[in-house]
């Protein structure tokens, strides 16, 4: 399966502390079973202060009656989800699986829309044995995963005295492959991979950032991480602190991150997101 061109995975935030209240919504891929239904496809996400979120799906179809559902985080990994109609399913708890939320008759997972963060067309020398074993899947459900092989990171500048941190810059690779049972450790040989990309993160505690493929800079909302954002969180992470795992939410736990004040903001340029 061939991996589809596509830009920067966005990551999609909700912030602890610092997200803004009225935050732009964001593309992301919603899947919802509500009693026997199930509603999926693109969405549009919008992150709320605390780790709360909506969703509406673009196409306009509706969670019974509602056009509009509603995470209210109430506390570590429980929440409470509503409709725009009225209706409350009560007490939610965050599954196995990050991305998705559970209450009594109703199930929501958010993802990031990206198949594979700024994937080039397929080309190049295929990956030896040992990098695959680098490699490490980057966004894996509904039967499928996105790998991805990145080399360690390259500084290329740093931040300023206001946002001290480390511009780094790392090549990847990505593939990706459907599998009907559990997904494997490591990719398989013979996957089609991508051509070498290059994506930038900023190594900063204040405001620890990617690049967009427009050139401008987003800040991440670790230790918070949404499975809409678990793909960038991750590859952030692997860039900025050698030797992480590959669960993005257990690795963000571990380090014990500090909220960023400025959690989900965009910065149009590197040196807007470095000045105070």
């Amino acid at each position: 399966m061939t991996p589809k061109p596509t830009a920067l995975a966005i990551a999609l935030l909700a912030g602890l502390l610092g997200t803004p209240v009225a935050a732009a919504p964001l593309a992301a891929l919603c899947e919802v079973t509500l009693g026997g239904a199930r509603i999926d496809g693109p969405c549009r996400f919008t992150p709320r202060k605390g780790g709360s979120f909506d969703i509406r799906m673009d196409d306009g179809r509706r969670f019974g009656g509602a056009e509009r559902l509603s995470l209210d985080v109430t506390g570590k990994g429980r929440g409470r989800l509503s409709g725009s109609d009225g209706r409350a399913w009560g007490t939610a708890r965050r599954q196995t699986d990050g991305a998705c939320w559970a209450a009594t008759g109703l199930t929501v997972c958010v993802r990031d829309p990206g198949d594979a963060p700024a994937a080039s067309p397929s080309g190049g020398t295929p990956p030896t044995e040992a990098e695959r074993r680098t490699a490490f899947g980057a966004r894996c459900h509904m039967g499928g995963c996105t790998w991805v092989i990145q080399s360690a990171a390259r500084q290329i500048g740093e931040g300023s005295a206001a946002i001290p941190g480390r511009r780094v810059e790392v090549t990847a690779r990505a593939a990706s492959a459907e599998y009907p049972d559990d997904y494997p450790a490591h990719p398989e040989a013979g996957l089609d991979w991508s051509a070498p990309f290059t994506e930038q993160y900023f190594c900063s505690p204040r405001r620890p950032a990617f690049a967009d493929a427009d050139g401008s800079w987003q800040v991440l909302d670790l230790p918070q991480v949404f499975g809409a954002s678990e793909a960038v969180s991750l590859r952030y992470l692997k860039a900025c602190h050698p030797g992480t795992g590959d669960d993005p939410y257990a690795a963000a736990e571990a380090l014990d991150l500090a909220p960023s004040p400025d959690a989900g903001r965009r910065f149009p340029d590197f040196a807007a997101l470095i000045a105070r």
